[in-house]
């Protein structure tokens, strides 16, 4: 699938024509090339686009193109020539034209209200559904766009606007041309936009885009991305290198944001918010996207992976440093307790069979699309981290700085970074992070403390970890190198830090005399990629001495217990015992650990106990966390702590999601008419539960209500909360009208796979909605973007019964989505975890809260 290395791209020329308002756009390219001899026929990406015209120049005068020849398996046009080029420069001129995609890639229709725009998404490989192109990483390029739009329309892209000319009822822009980039960070978007004042960081003006109306929401994102890009400046030891920074909200967008060279793109959600009604939750993930994206300008944009096999070192690194400045910016956020959360999911998928490696060899658009999940971002992020613990973040900063200087503007490969970190530690690095990268899965250390001439010692086993108990002894054989940091907690004075690299399959830590060491807990603040199982004896000395474990240990023991319980390797009632110890937990972050796997057995084991067994887990609950809730209270006190508003939030989402409390949930009923009044009733923080548990018993009315908030919100946040919240409704009636709507434009094409995510995972919906995606599919195949295809298919196991997984099957076999392949292969395998799971704990959870059969 791969072009030739020569001829090479080194300036496209772009004069555009788009008007939003009508279904085609058109363009006309110059593309200055590098060619070698006896070129024949210049091959360039494209899809879907006609070609009106082409003729190509050389050093000898103008050479006709005698045909074009379309190679659709290749996603390609041959421009085939009368006469083979003379060896070296060269230019080719092509006029085009192409459909303004519905399908949220290449250049695409987003609407807001009766408003039309065109935005670009091209990454991928979604450049050549927008100009011909070599559209492959490594073929970087200097760009130079022009742009002719209805004059009312404003235009960004990634160089600044140089001028204008206004002729009649028309404008052209010109920009800037921009140093080299690969063509999937080429960026346009044109329509009725404003701008905020320009801010800046040093010589940087940064601005924020928007549809109007907007514009007040701009101020944090503004403050946000100057504090971020100072940071970066500092980190990596070079200025920003795109001279402008426009942050643009576009209407309807597939991810969450796009690194897009000097013009970033995000979802609205993710860059327009009022302080006064957003959540301290959505302030964060808003910080954290845009930082992410900011990091992207050196690493991902100025520093470019050579193919897609290599995306984790764009997307790894970003996500690391993201967090990293953030809690710089903000350390009172505690952004590494949202790390540990983030990086739950990739602990999920990497303990499957159909996992895959960091790095994953890619042959063709569709596997480089679906390598964007989890394993790339959090898994990719944590071996980062993992590393910069290991060398010290100097001497890995150093390496980071060395690595980016030399391959500014150009490509590079893993094996570049290595070498750039070894220079700079002055030891070998690749023998310990090449296993990390080349594999699938994780380790599972084992500890267990014993005593020998009157010291502690800790023996750490390990071997690969699965969720399947079935998966023989023989698979899980496994060692690599693995930086342990082991915190042991004294009998006297303060805990201390011992540190082990594990290059085998058991090795000896000493903690000290035995005397002094109360325990040891295996994975201190959550810095190595493992699961972590204490034998009984430390795992009783940790659990009574839980509050010692700084919070994101906490966060880590509940989630390796867990995984423990699934792979049939601890019981149920260790994990159990545990959660009553959360009664006086202050850290939300915590809470909510616990809350995905009580969630899991509330929906899984839970409806098979019976009446009085379900109301048992429901009142098991509530002992735990009502009195928490009760003496929060609803309303926050005066310069209360933010930390303490999260709290409130977490103990309610467990008393109402997870144990649905019939007070609980009648206390959020009899909140929702004022909230929906006003946005202020509510702290922020709560305002997301509440409309989703109002829901669950709503009316008809109510869904009338929902739908008239959502068309008359104020903010992203605001639409996004009732919108969503139509697919928590358990009445028939409504649960139809919700999925029809799926099929309007009320819901934009980003929002419809959250909208039947979130169908699946109400039991009262789920599977008129699995009949729906399946019937309906013609009509909603549309509007499953390929971006978003794996995140629906990997929400199936949602149905649970094995009739279902049968039907999931057979109904991607016949309808197959090349993006999300490997999606449909974990999803059939999570069916199988999770019924395996529910079948074994159905008993142990009986014997738990003292039921008979």
């Amino acid at each position: 699938m791969r072009l030739p290395k020569v001829p090479r791209p080194e300036q496209y020329d772009l004069h555009l024509t788009v008007d939003p308002a009508k279904p085609r756009f058109s363009g006309e390219l110059q593309l200055a090339l590098e060619v070698g001899p006896d070129t024949r026929a210049l091959e360039l990406h494209a899809v879907d686009l006609e070609i009106d015209s082409s003729e190509v120049e050389d050093a000898q005068g103008v050479v006709k193109v005698a045909r074009v020849r379309p190679n659709p398996e290749r996603e390609t046009l041959s421009f085939v020539l009368e006469r083979a080029l003379a060896p070296g420069r060269a230019s080719l001129r092509v006029r085009y034209s192409g459909p303004l995609r519905g399908d949220l890639r290449g250049l695409y229709l987003a609407r807001s209200g009766k408003r039309r725009y065109a935005a670009t998404q091209l990454e991928a490989a979604d450049a050549r559904r927008f100009f011909p192109c070599f559209d492959e990483p490594e073929f970087k390029a200097r760009f130079q766009l022009k742009l002719t739009t209805p004059a009312k329309n404003r235009a960004v892209s990634n160089g600044a606007v140089t001028r204008t000319e206004r002729r009649g009822a028309r404008v052209t822009y010109h920009f800037a041309e921009t140093p080299k980039l690969s063509t999937y960070l080429v960026a346009l978007v044109v329509g009725e936009l404003e701008s905020s004042p320009p801010k800046r960081a040093g010589k940087t003006p940064i601005r924020v885009w928007c549809v109007p109306g907007k514009k007040k929401l701009a101020g944090f994102a503004l403050e946000c991305a100057v504090e971020s890009l100072r940071r970066l400046e500092k980190y990596f030891g070079l200025p920003y290198p795109y001279g402008k920074l426009d942050l643009i909200a576009v209407p309807d967008f597939e991810f969450g944001a796009m690194e897009n060279a000097g013009a970033v793109t995000f979802r609205e959600t993710l860059l327009l918010v009022d302080e006064k009604t957003v959540s301290l939750a959505e302030k964060k993930r808003v910080a954290e996207v845009i930082a992410h994206e900011l990091a992207h300008m050196w690493y991902g944009d100025l520093v470019t992976m050579a193919w897609w096999d290599d995306l984790w070192l764009n997307e790894a690194f970003a996500t690391w440093m993201a967090f990293k400045v953030v809690d710089d910016w903000k350390p009172e956020w505690e952004m590494w307790l949202d790390f540990e959360s983030h990086r739950a999911p990739a602990f999920a998928l990497d303990a499957m069979e159909n996992t895959h490696p960091i790095y994953v060899a890619v042959n063709s658009p569709s596997e480089a699309t679906e390598n964007f999940d989890v394993i790339t971002y959090e898994k990719g992020a944590s071996l980062v981290r993992m590393l910069e613990s290991w060398l010290g973040p100097n001497v890995f900063r150093a390496g980071v700085r060395r690595y980016i200087r030399r391959h500014r503007e150009s490509n590079a490969r893993a094996g570049d970074l290595w070498r750039a970190l070894e220079e700079a530690a002055k030891r070998p690095v690749t023998p310990v992070v090449a296993p990390w990268l080349e594999r699938p899965g994780f380790p599972l250390v084992s500890g267990r403390r014993v005593e020998r001439g009157g010291q502690a010692i800790l023996i750490a086993e390990q071997e690969r970890f699965f969720a399947n108990p079935k998966v023989d002894a023989n698979t899980r054989l496994e060692t690599r190198p693995i930086p342990l940091v082991v915190r042991v907690r004294k009998t006297r004075g303060k805990d201390k830090s011992v540190r082990a690299l594990a290059e085998s399959s058991a090795i000896e830590i000493a903690l000290g005399r035995s005397d002094e060491v109360r325990w040891a807990y295996l994975n201190a603040d959550e810095a190595s990629f493992i699961r972590a199982l204490h034998d009984g004896a430390l795992l009783r000395a940790l659990g009574q001495d839980l509050l010692r474990l700084r919070p994101v240990e906490r966060m880590g023991l509940l989630g390796h217990q867990w995984a423990a319980v699934r792979a049939s390797i601890a019981r149920l009632a260790d994990w159990l015992d545990l959660v009553p110890r959360l009664a006086s937990e202050s850290e939300p972050d915590v809470l909510a650990a616990a809350a995905g796997p009580l969630a899991w057995l509330a929906d899984h084991p839970v409806p098979h106990i019976g009446e009085r067994g379900a109301q048992r887990f429901q009142e098991w609950l509530a002992e735990v966390f009502a009195p928490a809730f009760e003496a929060a209270g609803w309303k926050p006190e005066k310069r209360e702590p933010e930390k303490a508003r999260q709290r409130r939030a977490a103990l309610l989402s467990l008393l109402g999601s997870v144990a649905e409390h019939p007070a609980t949930l009648d206390a959020a009923e009899s909140r929702i008419g004022a909230y929906l009044k006003s946005r202020t009733a509510l702290d922020a923080n709560l305002a997301g539960p509440v409309v989703e548990l109002a829901a669950r018993r709503g009316s008809k009315a109510r869904f009338e209500q929902y739908l008239r908030a959502m068309k008359a919100a104020r903010t992203p946040q605001e639409r996004t909360r009732f919108e969503l919240a139509l697919g928590s409704f358990r009445d028939p009636a409504l649960v139809e009208r919700a999925l029809e709507t799926s099929l309007t434009e009320l819901i934009p094409t980003q929002d419809v796979v959250p909208l039947l995510i979130r169908m699946l995972a109400n039991p009262a919906a789920r599977e008129r909605t699995w009949e729906f995606i399946r019937d309906r599919w013609k009509d909603l195949s549309p509007r499953v973007s390929p971006g978003l295809a794996g995140r629906l298919v990997g929400a199936l196991p949602a149905l649970q019964k094995p009739l279902y997984k049968q039907q999931v099957a057979a109904f991607f076999a016949s309808h197959p989505i090349p993006t999300a392949a490997r999606a449909l292969r974990q999803a059939l395998e999570r069916f199988d975890l999770d019924t395996e799971l529910r079948e074994r704990t159905l008993p142990e959870l009986r014997a738990y809260l003292h039921l008979t059969v």
